[in-house]
């Protein structure tokens, strides 16, 4: 949510200043000069605008981690099953599964969810990662192709 305010934001100002170009550029000036001087005065403030944009946007985000860890799964299904275990979850704003390194990368929000539960999330639609088993019962209703070869506990 914090990143869809910025958007908005940076929409808005990137607009407003677009739209003081036009209007000089679309009226009927007939002095050329003074509407190229007013057009590169807007492209200085929109520069300065974006810049403040962004540091807004630094301020919203302060408390976003990006963390890896591993998650134990084989195929295509498996990385779908883990990466949407977490589309949802407040707190979550990427999720992202190798399947050749097993690495788990997920950028959140330390303020909304803890590492701990994300990993639990995962654990409890059957994959186990380098710190939570994922439930027996669980683990074994995967299909055939996805259920690895399980770490000892």
């Amino acid at each position: 949510m914090k990143k869809n305010i910025f958007l908005i934001v940076f929409a808005l100002v990137s607009f407003a200043f677009s739209a003081n170009a036009q209007s000089c550029c679309s009226s009927k000036a007939k002095d050329k000069t003074s509407c190229a001087k007013k057009t590169a005065t807007t492209e200085k403030t929109a520069a300065n605008g974006e810049v403040k944009a962004m540091l807004v946007s630094n301020i919203i985000s302060t408390s976003d981690k990006t963390e890896k860890f591993t998650v134990y799964g084989n195929c295509g299904m498996c990385e779908k099953t883990i990466e949407n275990s977490l589309k949802d979850v407040n707190g979550v704003s990427e999720a992202d599964w190798n399947r050749e390194t097993d690495e788990m990368t997920v950028t959140f929000d330390a303020e909304v969810i803890t590492l701990d539960a994300i990993k639990q999330k995962i654990a409890d639609v059957g994959y186990d990662s380098d710190s939570h088993r994922a439930k027996e019962e669980v683990y074994n209703s995967l299909p055939g192709c996805c259920q690895y070869e399980r770490p000892e506990e």
